[in-house]
């Protein structure tokens, strides 16, 4: 029973990330950023590595908010 709430929740849950992450890609992309080729975030230390680091975290917290809140829902 587990594995069918699961799955359940697996579909929004997946659409609604794969719609932020097309959104942050096409603002990203208008900053001017080649989301191909882009690496400053491997750079220890860099600004844009602290930045990156932070938005994942943001990322993370928002992905299990959402899941909390689905799995309430139903």
């Amino acid at each position: 029973m587990l594995m069918k709430t699961k799955s359940t929740l697996q579909a929004p849950a997946e659409a609604t990330l794969e719609g932020e992450i097309a959104a942050l890609g096409a603002w990203l992309t208008a900053q001017g950023l080649d989301l191909r080729r882009e690496n400053a975030h491997e750079d220890e230390g860099s600004r844009d590595r602290l930045y990156w680091r932070y938005g994942y975290f943001v990322g993370l917290k928002r992905a299990l908010a959402m899941l909390v809140a689905g799995a309430q829902a139903a």
